[in-house]
């Protein structure tokens, strides 16, 4: 009897041999790796073609060892050329690597799509009077600003007054402490237009040009509600010197700087700078990885993970946006205000007697940006 015949004897009939299922699984595996490879192209380039010949190098240096080990570990490997081998484990391990940089690109993606940033409308009334405060973004889609211009102009026509955030500068020297503490030295508004164009979407201001038009012809109808930088730098100054939790944080924040800003880490500054220089497949990137953190840290805000500066940006900014909101006797007040804001100011008003949440609606403020084209 030939060994051919005695290996078919030695596996029951129907059973796949032990060589048949390692070349099955050895199929899937490198079906596996090459589309892994194939949906990570189309990323790579977007950034730099340099990053496949990188990544190949990469890979024929750590295919050596691991060919070494291959060989010594899988007894049908030892029958092969050890260039073979390291061939192949350097080709899985490129294809690999390809797939995996690419990954959490995908991810950001996918999460930006399945988990998106909102914001809230909360409407409270106490019998008489009904407040309704609208969450922003200063970044957002198209489709969410011309959405809440549409609520705005309706709150209008209802009879309601607008209300606005808006940090009014005061003197030189509290001006300078705000834009140095809390805007990094820049201009926020071109900060924010510049974030826009890198992540797709929309600059707010760019949309209240109605509003800014009604608001001149009645001034009566529209009032902003917040603080000015002298009185941010007195809340400060007062931090440091009653709460030492907060005097040690600021001293720390100091020592290593870092953007606190909630819409624009430090990475989408990065993304700025890369998507002025780059061609179409390198903004289309700089777009998704943009969108998708900008998603992120929208969610740490709502979830309250901000940092130290809460203190004077969020808290003492609540307080005082919800005293003038209860001392307003208007009947119909609409606010549009920072969507970080709000549960605090929520329930500050909650607190007081009669005050109830009537309805809450949710809006999306970040999704890929729409491209539709038509044939005439």
């Amino acid at each position: 009897m030939t060994t051919s015949h005695l290996a078919s004897a030695s596996t029951p009939q129907g059973t796949a041999s032990p060589g048949a299922w390692a070349l099955r699984v050895s199929t899937l595996l490198w079906a596996a790796l090459v589309i892994a490879f194939l949906a990570g192209l189309p990323v790579l380039l977007g950034a730099t073609w340099l990053v496949l010949p990188a990544l190949a190098a990469l890979a024929a240096v750590l295919a050596v060892p691991l060919a070494w080990l291959w060989r010594r570990g899988w007894r049908p490997a030892r029958n092969k050329r050890w260039a073979a081998v390291w061939l192949r484990t350097a080709t899985g391990l490129w294809f690999l690597m390809c797939g995996a940089l690419a990954a959490p690109i995908y991810g950001l993606a996918i999460t930006t799509e399945t988990r998106p940033a909102l914001v809230p409308t909360i409407t409270l009334g106490n019998g008489t009077r009904t407040l309704v405060l609208q969450g922003m973004q200063h970044v957002g889609t198209d489709h969410f600003y011309q959405a809440v211009v549409y609520d705005l102009e309706n709150a209008l026509a209802e009879g309601y007054v607008l209300a606005y955030e808006g940090v009014a500068n005061s003197d030189p020297e509290a001006d300078a402490w705000f834009k140095a503490a809390l805007s990094h030295g820049k201009d926020l508004g071109d900060s924010y237009r510049e974030l826009g164009k890198t992540c797709g979407l929309s600059y707010q201001i760019d949309y209240f040009g109605p509003l800014v038009a009604d608001a001149r012809a009645h001034p009566e109808r529209h009032v902003t509600m917040d603080v000015d930088t002298r009185a941010m730098k007195q809340e400060y100054d007062r931090l440091m010197q009653a709460d030492p939790t907060f005097a040690a944080a600021m001293r720390t924040r100091e020592a290593t700087p870092a953007d606190d800003d909630d819409d624009a880490p430090d990475v989408i500054g990065w993304l700025i700078e890369r998507q002025k220089t780059g061609d179409e497949r390198r903004r289309v990137l700089a777009g998704t990885l943009c969108r998708g953190v900008m998603s992120y840290a929208m969610r740490r805000t709502t979830e309250r993970q901000g940092g130290p500066m809460d203190a004077v940006v969020l808290d003492f900014r609540n307080r005082h946006l919800a005293a003038q909101l209860l001392a307003d006797p208007r009947p119909r007040i609409y606010v549009t205000y920072g969507a970080a804001h709000l549960p605090g100011v929520m329930e500050i008003i909650q607190r007081e007697p009669g005050w109830k949440v009537e309805s809450i609606k949710w809006m999306r403020t970040i999704a890929a940006p729409e491209h539709l084209e038509g044939k005439l």
